[in-house]
C-alpha cells in the first residue's frame, strides 16, 4: 500500500504505487529465501543492498513495506531484539 501523503497524482501516483508493491515483494522474498531467519529492517535493506547495490531504498520505505507485510499476514514481528546500526535495540521480523 502507497500512503500518498505528498498529494500526488496521475502517472506520478501510478508509479509510485506500482513501486510499493515490487518492494513489497522484494522484501517478502528476503524472507521467504531464509524462512527461519529474523531480521531488523537494517538486515533486511542490507541483504537487499548486497543483492543490488544500485538500490537506493531509504530504510523508511524498507519499515513501511515491512509493516504492510505483517498487517497481510505474510511476516510476524517477534519479540526479539538486535542490536542496530545507532546502538539502540531493533525488533526482528520472520516469516509466519
Amino acid at each position: 500500500m502507497y500512503y500518498n501523503t505528498n498529494n500526488e497524482t496521475g502517472t506520478r501516483l501510478t508509479r509510485s504505487r506500482n513501486n510499493t508493491v515490487k518492494q513489497e515483494d522484494v522484501i517478502l522474498s528476503v524472507f521467504e529465501n531464509n524462512p527461519t531467519n529474523e531480521f531488523t529492517p537494517f538486515e533486511v535493506l542490507s541483504v537487499i543492498g548486497f543483492q543490488d547495490p544500485d538500490c537506493k531504498w531509504p530504510i523508511t520505505s524498507i519499515r513501511r513495506a515491512i509493516t504492510n507485510l505483517t498487517d497481510s499476514n505474510k511476516i510476524n514481528k517477534t519479540n526479539n531484539q538486535k542490536i542496530g546500526p545507532y546502538g539502540k535495540s531493533v525488533y526482528t521480523w520472520k516469516l509466519i
